[in-house]
């Protein structure tokens, strides 16, 4: 878990004290849709993992994450 609040403070420009894993994608500023594909890219390298392509826009918060990388 806090690798996944590292990899997103560092794709967003954020102090990782700022994120927690009940972060709302509305609710920080840095997290716009480009954001948001390079933090998939990220969790998918880091976690070689695949997230659902269909799946990925619904992601809101980022606890929401953690039900595809649990498995790793």
């Amino acid at each position: 878990m806090e690798e996944l609040i590292n990899i997103i403070a560092d794709v967003l420009g954020i102090d990782k004290k700022d994120i927690t894993i009940n972060s709302r994608r509305d609710e920080i500023e840095e997290w716009d849709s480009l954001a948001h594909i390079q933090i998939i890219a990220e969790i998918e390298e880091q976690f070689d993992v695949n997230l659902p392509f269909e799946k990925v826009a619904e992601i809101e918060e980022i606890s929401e994450f953690l039900k595809y990388i649990e498995v790793v």
